[in-house]
C-alpha cells in the first residue's frame, strides 16, 4: 500500500488553564481558592438571571465558609474600556488577590482586562491592540472563569477583547500569555437557564471557532485533533441545546466543545468570518456570536467556490471541509465534493432552526455593509477572500 507521509513541522502550544468541567464543578471553587491563599477577590458577572439564581447564592455561602470576602461587579452587554477602568480601580479598592468571572465572553473578557489593569497605569485602552501605544507587562492579578454560556471559549485564551461603538469605534484586544487564567471551571449546570437566543449565537461562534482553525493556515496536528473532537460534539449536542435548555447532557457537550474551541483559535488562528467580526462589532452593536453565526455557512459556500483544486493547500482544506461535514453531521455522502455540499448545507439548516437572526435586525444597511467589508481581514484563511466577496457575503445576511 503506498501511503503518503507528510511530515510534522515545528509548532507552539500556548499554556492551557487547569479544566475543572462536569456539573456542579462550580462547587468546587471556594477551597481553590482557600488553598492558593487568596482571603479578597472580585468576581465578575454577567446575567441578572445568574445573580438572582439559587446557584449564586450557593457559592456566596461558599466563599464565606472560606473565609473568602468578594465585591461583586455587574456588567450588562460587551465590556468597553471604561467599564474596564472602573473595575480596576475597584479592584484596587479592595486590594483583591484573585479575579473570578462567571458568566458568557463579555463578563470573562471584563475579568481578564480588568485583573491585567489593576497592575497598569492609565486607562487599559492605552494598552489594546491597533488603539493605544502601550505594551502590557503580562501582570495580572489569577483569574478564575466560570463560564455560563457556551461560545467564546476566552476561558481557555490569552486575550480580552473590547470595544466601542460608533463612527470611530473599534473591536479589540488586549493580549499577554499571562492573561490566560489560571482555571476554567466549566459547569454546565450555569448554563442551564441560558435563553434559547444566546445558547444559539454562543453555540453558532464556538462552532466557527472550530472550523476556521481546522482550516486555517496555521493549523497543527493537535489543533486538528482538537478541531475534530469539538465538532464531533458541538453535531451531536448543539441543536438539542437550543431546542432543550434543559438537556444536560447537551449543555456539557457545547461546553467541551465551546473550550476546544478556545484553544484552536489561539493557537491556530481564525478566517474570514471573524475578520469581519471585528469590523462589524465596531460599527453596530450586534452579538458576536450573532455575526460568526448569521455568515459562517455563506463564508464557507464562498470559501469553497474559490478553492483551486490545482492548489496543494487548498486540496488540504476542501479535505478538512469535508470531514468537518462528517463529523457535523455523523453521515459520510461518499465524496469530498458530496461532503463539502452537505457542510454548507447543514450549516444553513442550522442557522434556520435554532433562529439565528439577520444583519438588518441590529441596524446593518448596504453603507455599513461596505465599510465592514473595506476592514474585513482573514489572513489565516485558506483562500483569499476579497472585500467584493466579503460585501456580497454580508448583503446576502441582512
Amino acid at each position: 500500500m503506498n501511503r503518503d507521509h507528510p511530515a510534522i513541522h515545528p509548532f507552539t502550544i500556548g499554556r492551557t488553564p487547569q479544566l475543572i468541567l462536569g456539573p456542579a464543578a462550580r462547587n468546587g471553587l471556594a477551597d481553590m481558592l482557600k488553598a492558593a491563599g487568596v482571603a479578597r477577590i472580585g468576581v465578575i458577572t454577567g446575567s441578572r438571571s445568574f445573580r438572582g439564581s439559587a446557584a449564586w447564592q450557593e457559592l456566596q455561602s461558599r466563599l464565606a465558609e472560606a473565609r473568602v470576602q468578594w465585591k461583586d461587579f455587574a456588567i450588562s452587554g460587551e465590556p468597553s474600556p471604561s467599564f474596564v477602568d472602573r473595575v480596576s480601580a475597584g479592584l484596587r479598592g479592595i486590594e483583591a488577590q484573585a479575579v473570578v468571572a462567571i458568566g458568557g465572553g463579555s463578563a470573562i473578557d471584563a475579568a481578564k482586562a480588568a485583573a491585567a489593569g489593576y497592575y497598569l497605569e492609565g486607562s487599559i485602552k492605552d494598552y489594546l491592540e491597533g488603539v493605544g501605544t502601550r505594551s502590557p507587562d503580562g501582570r495580572s492579578l489569577p483569574l478564575y472563569a466560570l463560564p455560563t454560556t457556551a461560545g467564546t471559549g476566552t476561558e481557555a485564551t490569552k486575550n480580552a477583547v473590547l470595544s466601542e461603538i460608533g463612527p470611530a469605534g473599534f473591536k479589540k484586544s488586549l493580549r499577554h500569555d499571562n492573561y490566560i487564567p489560571v482555571a476554567a471551571i466549566i459547569d454546565p449546570e450555569l448554563a442551564l437557564g441560558c435563553p434559547p437566543s444566546v445558547t444559539a449565537a454562543s453555540g453558532m461562534d464556538a462552532l466557527t471557532q472550530l472550523i476556521e482553525p481546522y482550516v486555517s493556515t496555521g493549523a497543527t496536528p493537535l489543533t486538528d485533533a482538537m478541531a475534530e473532537s469539538g465538532l464531533l460534539w458541538a453535531g451531536r449536542c448543539l441543536e438539542r441545546a437550543v431546542l432543550n435548555g434543559s438537556d444536560i447532557s447537551a449543555r456539557t457537550g457545547m461546553a467541551y466543545a465551546a473550550y476546544l474551541s478556545g484553544i484552536c483559535l489561539a493557537n491556530a488562528g481564525l478566517g474570514i468570518v471573524h475578520g469581519a467580526a471585528s469590523p462589524a462589532g465596531a460599527a453596530r452593536e450586534i452579538p458576536h456570536g450573532v455575526f460568526c453565526g448569521t455568515l459562517l455557512a455563506v463564508a464557507l459556500r464562498y470559501s469553497l467556490e474559490q478553492l483551486d483544486a490545482e492548489n496543494p493547500q487548498h486540496a488540504i482544506a476542501r479535505r478538512k471541509y469535508a470531514r468537518a461535514a462528517v463529523l457535523l453531521t455523523g453521515e459520510d455522502h461518499g465524496t469530498v465534493e458530496g461532503n463539502c455540499a452537505a457542510l454548507v448545507e447543514e450549516l444553513e439548516r442550522l442557522t434556520e432552526v435554532i433562529g439565528v437572526p439577520r444583519l438588518a435586525a441590529f441596524g446593518f444597511d448596504a453603507e455599513t455593509v461596505r465599510t465592514v467589508a473595506a476592514g474585513t481581514a482573514g489572513k489565516s484563511h485558506p483562500v483569499e477572500i476579497d472585500a467584493a466577496a466579503v460585501e456580497a457575503m454580508l448583503l446576502e445576511r441582512l
